[in-house]
């Protein structure tokens, strides 16, 4: 499945009206610890290995807002070549994020809706649709545009909550990764 996003920061008035008749999922607390090599080449090349609440994930950016997930360990090392996930971070990578964030969760027509809050300050709203194929990208892309708009969301672009956190506590490995992003 592929995964198609736009992050917003609503209002408190915005977001009232946005889960206003929304069906409310759960909330939950998110423990994630994104790892890169010292060269950070997954964060260059928008690709994401993190240990979410003590389990492996891999993200691998597709276009703009539509991500492959991959969340099977055995997949994850076939991707990344590795017999052992927790051996392959010791010898090859190094901990680049560590945070926690308390999301709470929605659904709303066929939209879900994500509401995060970081420990460090950042709020976002994450508004997504699942995909099979590649050609279902852009329609979706359309149809979270277009649903945002009905609620007077402001598009524009926002950094990612990793990004945001490296900006705000390790400026310098936040330069390195923009610098060779441009």
């Amino acid at each position: 499945m592929i995964e198609v996003e736009r992050k917003f920061q609503p209002t408190e008035e915005q977001l009232e009206k946005l889960l206003e008749g929304a069906e409310f999922l759960g909330e939950k607390i998110i423990h994630d610890i994104y790892y890169d090599y010292p060269d950070f080449r997954f964060f260059t090349n928008q690709t994401r290995f993190r240990r979410r609440n003590n389990s492996f994930e891999l993200k691998i950016k597709k276009t703009v807002g539509a991500h492959i997930e991959i969340e099977e360990e055995e997949e994850i090392k076939k991707y990344l070549k590795a017999e052992d996930l927790e051996e392959f971070v010791k010898k090859n990578l190094i901990l680049v994020t560590d945070y926690t964030n308390k999301r709470k969760e929605y659904k709303k027509g066929e939209f879900k809706i994500d509401f995060d809050e970081m420990d460090f300050g950042y709020r976002l709203c994450e508004i997504e649709l699942m995909v099979e194929k590649e050609e279902e990208i852009e329609n979706a892309q359309n149809k979270i545009i277009n649903f945002a708009k009905e609620y007077n969301l402001e598009l524009k672009k926002l950094p990612a909550k990793r990004m945001e956190y490296l900006r705000l506590f390790k400026p310098e490995i936040y330069k390195k990764i923009k610098g060779k992003e441009e």
